[in-house]
């Protein structure tokens, strides 16, 4: 976990970035956005590099992963979950499951976006709502006859949540 606390300039310092990051992260318009997108790289760069890696951020904090398997994360900056976009990321029973859980509806969001990382290199268009449980632990994901479980665990800070899944 990284709190955004440097300057634009001293993130693309740490970042040690690649010509194609660099390009990508010169062309977000957004301040913010660009910051966020430098710090969660600045970040991947105190890790060990082990041959798979995720990044995460929703500003001020910005996150980053690696593991010698596919892993996936997603940060959220505890704020309030606006209700009418949960009908177009989860089914029925997971809204249903909200009722007898700790869990949050950003811990569901958390899981799939999480689990869309880990897929997105193997499948295209993922839906969150049709292709996408989470019931708590997993996230499965089915399309036709393919299925992944990825299992999927939290960290908590006061001001934040982290998602961390892998395939199982």
């Amino acid at each position: 976990m990284w709190k955004i606390e440097e300057e634009e300039e001293e993130l693309w310092k740490k970042a040690e970035l690649s010509s194609p990051e660099a390009a990508y992260l010169t062309a977000i318009a957004h301040p913010r956005r660009r910051m966020e997108s430098l710090a969660a790289r600045a970040a991947r760069q105190s890790l060990p590099w082990t041959g798979y890696g995720s990044l995460a951020h929703s500003y001020p904090w910005a996150a980053a992963a690696t593991a010698p398997f596919p892993v996936g994360i997603d940060l959220e900056r505890r704020r309030p979950f606006p209700q009418t976009v949960a009908s177009y990321f989860m089914q029925e029973a997971e809204r249903d499951q909200l009722q007898h859980t700790d869990l949050t509806y950003w811990h569901f969001w958390c899981a799939k976006e999480l689990a869309y990382k880990l897929l997105c290199s193997e499948f295209d268009a993922v839906s969150f709502r049709r292709e996408l449980f989470f019931d708590g632990q997993e996230v499965v994901f089915r399309r036709g006859g393919a299925e992944r479980r990825i299992r999927v665990g939290f960290v908590e800070g006061e001001a934040w949540l982290l998602g961390l899944g892998f395939f199982v």
